[in-house]
C-alpha cells in the first residue's frame, strides 16, 4: 500500500509495482514497455521476451530519481523506519535543546509535530525574492510597504505597512530569544527559501550570543518520488523526520559568508553578486549560485525587454490560449526551472504585462471572475512580438533585489550567458 502523497510509498508496494509492470509487459502491453524503455539504457535491446524484474526495478528507481534499485530499496526503508517511529510516539527528536524551527511558511508546521518535533515552529514569511532589497536604515519599512502595496492589496488583506513592520519585529524578536538555544532552518533550493535564509543567517550573526547558541540547516534539493520535488511541503511526516540526520552545523565562518551574500543581493547593480560567483567558498551554499543566476534572470532580456518570469507566462499563453491565472500559474510552474513563486507573487509581476495601453496579456472582462485566480487571459499580437524577439517592451519601475530597474536606467542580459551582461541608460 502507499499513500496518496507521491513521496510516500514503502517497499511492497514498489515490489508489487514491478512484478505488475513485467507482468503488463509480456503480455504485450506496448505502452508499459515504453514507459520502461525511456529510462533504461539499452532501451533499443529491452523486449517482452527478454525484460527482467532487474530492469523494470532499475526503471523504477530512476523514475523515482534514484541511480539504483538498492538506493530505491533503502530509501522505501528508511522511510518505512520513520513511520514506525512516528506510530509509535517515539521521543522527540529535538527534545534534547530548546529548539525553534524557521520556515519561510506555514507548509510544514503541522507535518512537523505529526512527525514528532516538539520545538516551536516560526513562519517568517517575506519573499525577499521579490521587490526592494538594501541595507538602508529602513529597509525594514520598505519591505513592510512593499509587501502592503502589491500583495496584500491584491487578497483585500486591511493590515497597514505598521502592521506588518510589528509583525516582522515581533519574528525577530523570538528569533533572538536566548530561550531558544537551537535553531533550525528548513529550506529547499529556491530564491525563496534562500533568501530568507541569507537574510536571517545575517541578522542572527549579530546577535550578542550568537556563538553560545546552535545554528543548524536541513536544506533539501531533491527528495525522491514520482513527481517533481518543488519544496518541504511536498513531504509527508516520516519525510520531514528522516531529513534530521541530515541537518548542518552553522559555525561563525558560514554566518560571515551568508552576510557576504545577503549585501550582494542587496546591492544597487550586479557586480557583488557577479563577484560572489567566483569566490572558492561558494560551494559551501551549495544550491546559491543557480539561485544568483535564477535571481539576475528577473533583469529585462536584452532583446524582448522581459523578464524570465514574464517570458514563460507569455510562452504558455502562446501556446494554450485563453486561460484562467490559475491555470497559466500551474502551466508556468511546469515550465520554470527553479520554482520559487507562489501564485500571488506569480500574479504581481505578471500585472504589468496586462496594463497601459499596449498590453502584453489581454484579460476578458466578460467572464464576471471575481478573484484574480480566476481572470481568464491571453496574448495579445504585441505579446507575440515580444516573445519571439522581434519587438522590445519599455519595462515599468521594479526591483531585483538592490538593483533598481527603470525605463531610464537598468542592467540588461540574454539570459544565458551572464558575460553579456550590460548596463543601459536612455
Amino acid at each position: 500500500m502507499t499513500s496518496d502523497n507521491a513521496f510516500s510509498f514503502n517497499l511492497s508496494y514498489l515490489k508489487s509495482q514491478a512484478k505488475h509492470r513485467l507482468k503488463a509487459i509480456r503480455r504485450g502491453d506496448h505502452h508499459a514497455l515504453q514507459s520502461v524503455q525511456q529510462f533504461h539504457p539499452k532501451q533499443a535491446q529491452l523486449n517482452p521476451d527478454n525484460i527482467k524484474l532487474a530492469d523494470i526495478q532499475f526503471v523504477m528507481a530512476r523514475e523515482y530519481g534514484l541511480p539504483s534499485w538498492s538506493r530505491l530499496k533503502h530509501h522505501a526503508e528508511m522511510l518505512e523506519h520513520h513511520k514506525q517511529q512516528i506510530d509509535q510516539g517515539s521521543e522527540a527528536l529535538d527534545k534534547d535543546l530548546a529548539t525553534l524551527h524557521i520556515r519561510c511558511g506555514h507548509d510544514i508546521a503541522q507535518r512537523l509535530e505529526q512527525a514528532g518535533f516538539h520545538g516551536d515552529f516560526l513562519p517568517f514569511i517575506d519573499p525577499y525574492c521579490m521587490g526592494p532589497l538594501s541595507a538602508a536604515p529602513d529597509f525594514e519599512w520598505q519591505r513592510a510597504d512593499y509587501i502592503r502595496q502589491y500583495l496584500l492589496s491584491e487578497i483585500g488583506d486591511p493590515r497597514t505597512t505598521h502592521d506588518i513592520l510589528t509583525d516582522t519585529a515581533d519574528k525577530l524578536v523570538q528569533l533572538a530569544n536566548p530561550d531558544y538555544r537551537r535553531l533550525v532552518f528548513w529550506v529547499e533550493h529556491d530564491n525563496y527559501d534562500q533568501l530568507m535564509l541569507m537574510r536571517l543567517l545575517a541578522y542572527v550573526s549579530s546577535l550578542p550570543d550568537v556563538a553560545d547558541r546552535q545554528l543548524e540547516i536541513i536544506e533539501v534539493n531533491h527528495f525522491p518520488g514520482n513527481t517533481r520535488f518543488i519544496g518541504l511541503g511536498q513531504l509527508p511526516a516520516e519525510g520531514l523526520r528522516s531529513l534530521w540526520q541530515h541537518r548542518r552545523t552553522v559555525d561563525a565562518v558560514t554566518l560571515k559568508r551568508a552576510s557576504e551574500l545577503w549585501q550582494g543581493f542587496c546591492a544597487p547593480d550586479p557586480a557583488a553578486l557577479l563577484a560572489l560567483l567566483d569566490v572558492s567558498w561558494l560551494s559551501q551554499f551549495e544550491n546559491i549560485a543557480q539561485v544568483i543566476h535564477r535571481h539576475l534572470q528577473e533583469l529585462p532580456h536584452q532583446q524582448s525587454g522581459l523578464s524570465l518570469t514574464q517570458s514563460l507566462a507569455l510562452t504558455v499563453l502562446s501556446t494554450s490560449g485563453r486561460m484562467t491565472v490559475a491555470d497559466l500559474f500551474r502551466d508556468y510552474q511546469a515550465l520554470e526551472p527553479l520554482p520559487f513563486l507562489g501564485d500571488l507573487m506569480f500574479w504581481v509581476l505578471l500585472k504589468p504585462l496586462l496594463q497601459g495601453c499596449q498590453p502584453l496579456i489581454g484579460l476578458d472582462p466578460s467572464t464576471g471572475a471575481t478573484s484574480w485566480l480566476e481572470q481568464t487571459v491571453s496574448i495579445t499580437e504585441l505579446g507575440r512580438l515580444c516573445l519571439t524577439q522581434q519587438q522590445k517592451i519599455v519595462s515599468s519601475t521594479y526591483w531585483v533585489g538592490g538593483i533598481k530597474v527603470s525605463p531610464e536606467h537598468y542592467w540588461t542580459w540574454d539570459h544565458a550567458s551572464l558575460s553579456s551582461l550590460h548596463q543601459v541608460q536612455e
